[in-house]
């Protein structure tokens, strides 16, 4: 039998307690007839599972180790054959090593299943190193990352330039309003202003296209990029964009971090002159912090706004409506952005 500890709490259950959900016909089989059987890998009878994220009907990822061996599996309800795609592709690319940026190796997927398997990849994430003090290193991380991906020609995937995210900001508008009718009139006004300022799309390059600030990792020598599964084509100002709105989304949460939030913010504009054009970054770092503030509510998880939600939306307003700005490099005018008081 398969052990398996749930990554929230280090409880210790077993196989049979994977959840049952029948639109996860992995997870299903895992559960049922154990990993070494799904696998085709009898060693694996000794695995540890440890589930780090479970989205009923959509997606699970557990981290399985035995002996020395450590490694991802992610099981989804869709098929996975595109994300397994970009990761082979990043590998030709050589992006998938043992040094340096990188993603998680392809180790091998299973498209009946709906399952892939990746390497493990270990380090805190960026979000972590704001909160503990080291928002610079957070920063030069997710340039690091962005100039690696700079230097190949991987077009592969769908649209993820400023109309998709357009479309994404009018659901966001939807949900915030349906929510909180008054929230959602603010954030309307703010899609007014995306829409009417509309950037070029540009050469489009291959984007995460959710590039949270949770989503890079430190390697020690360079790095790590994990969870491509709403990756495509678009202009590096995506995911520029939305590393900004998380780094945004801390300070305006925790007031302790906001120091390292702004020196975070300081080390990523200063690192990408050149490659991203700053009116454009405005625009979809804009566009992003409306996209986070209707967190769970397009998805249903929620029926209420997240906290916070208020000032991400007013911080939206700012940058959609003062490009090349950059407040958070002039004295600090991220304090002009009201904070939510609870």
């Amino acid at each position: 039998m398969i052990g398996v500890r749930d990554a929230r709490d280090g409880s210790r259950a077993m196989a049979s307690e994977l959840p049952d959900d029948p639109a996860l016909p992995g997870l299903r089989k895992i559960m049922t007839r154990g990993l070494a059987q799904v696998m085709s890998e009898p060693e694996l009878e000794l695995a540890t599972l440890c589930m780090h994220n479970y989205v009923p009907g959509s997606r699970a990822t557990l981290e399985a180790r035995v002996a020395d061996r450590r490694f991802v599996i992610k099981i989804y309800a869709d098929d996975p054959s595109a994300e397994a795609e970009v990761y082979r592709r990043l590998g030709v690319l050589g992006l998938a090593g043992d040094s340096g940026p990188r993603v998680p190796r392809l180790l091998s997927w299973d498209r009946d299943q709906k399952i892939l398997v990746l390497s493990w990849l270990e380090g805190p994430s960026a979000s972590q190193l704001v909160k503990d003090g080291k928002g610079r290193r957070a920063g030069e991380l997710a340039v690091a990352w962005l100039r690696a991906a700079s230097g190949g020609d991987v077009r592969f995937g769908p649209r993820r330039g400023c109309g998709h995210l357009l479309y994404q900001v009018g659901v966001s508008v939807g949900a915030l309003t349906a929510a909180n009718p008054v929230l959602g009139a603010t954030a309307k006004r703010t899609a007014k202003v995306l829409e009417r300022t509309l950037p070029e799309e540009g050469t489009p390059h291959l984007v995460h296209g959710t590039l949270y600030a949770r989503h890079i990792l430190d390697m020690g020598d360079g790095p790590g990029v994990i969870d491509w599964q709403q990756f495509g084509q678009g202009p590096f100002e995506v995911d520029a964009g939305m590393f900004l709105a998380t780094i945004s989304r801390a300070a305006l949460r925790h007031q302790e971090v906001a120091d390292e939030a702004t020196r975070a913010t300081e080390a990523f504009l200063e690192g990408t002159r050149g490659l991203v054009d700053p009116n454009t970054l405005e625009w979809y770092w804009a566009a992003a912090l409306l996209h986070l503030a209707a967190s769970g509510l397009k998805t249903g998880l929620r029926t209420q706004p997240i906290l916070g939600a208020h000032s991400l939306v007013r911080e939206a307003a700012w940058h959609a409506e003062h490009p090349l700005a950059f407040p958070l490099l002039e004295g600090g005018a991220q304090g002009d952005v009201p904070r939510d008081q609870s």
